[in-house]
């Protein structure tokens, strides 16, 4: 007989081997953890949106410039009304991104939930997973206390560890919250063998 999940030779009469049957019991184990300790959302904030893409309203300006120097008035109007009406539908985009983003902490997992449109991405990390936490800061981030945080998991791909992980962008007091989840991930995580 063969184990119907992994198809390894069964020992003893069956249908699933010992190794499967651990999987399905760390799973369920998972699926009842219920008591929410911590709760991530990606934060929102229009001061930091318009400083954000500066760049992009300096373009707008350059070309509305260009088209009253070398065309007419009416042109410079249009590319400024196509600079607000393409920058409302940006901040509207990322307000709804940043809406869709959260990472709920139970007491041994950590679920990701990213819901936008067409796309549903749910990840569950437990905590004995987890490889590492760390964040990074944009010059512009630093200035509004934002930063991106990345949780990295052992990965079935070697080198391929963020794929198992997940990241939220522009979370607001980044240290702090690197050290709470420090406190409630670490008492989990397996030291590294030397």
């Amino acid at each position: 007989m063969r184990c119907s999940i992994c198809g390894a030779k069964l020992r003893k009469a069956g249908d699933i081997c010992t190794t499967c049957y651990k999987t399905y019991v760390e799973e369920e184990e998972l699926k009842k953890d219920k008591k929410e300790v911590y709760k991530i959302k990606r934060k929102y904030s229009i001061p930091y949106e318009i400083v954000k893409y500066c760049e992009l309203y300096l373009i707008f300006v350059i070309s509305a410039i260009g088209c009253w120097a070398f065309g007419n008035i009416g042109e410079g109007f249009l590319c400024f009304l196509l600079m607000f009406l393409l920058l409302g539908i940006i901040f509207f985009w990322d307000k709804r991104i940043a809406m869709a983003t959260k990472a709920t902490f139970y007491e041994k997992k950590v679920v990701y939930k990213f819901d936008f449109l067409f796309i549903h991405i749910e990840r569950v990390v437990r905590y004995s997973d987890i490889t590492d936490v760390t964040y990074y800061q944009k010059m512009r981030q630093k200035k509004y206390g934002f930063g991106d945080l990345c949780f990295y998991a052992k990965g079935v791909i070697p080198g391929a560890t963020l794929l198992n992980g997940f990241q939220i962008k522009n979370v607001e007091d980044v240290e702090g919250t690197l050290d709470k989840i420090g406190e409630i991930v670490r008492p989990y995580l397996v030291p590294e063998e030397k």
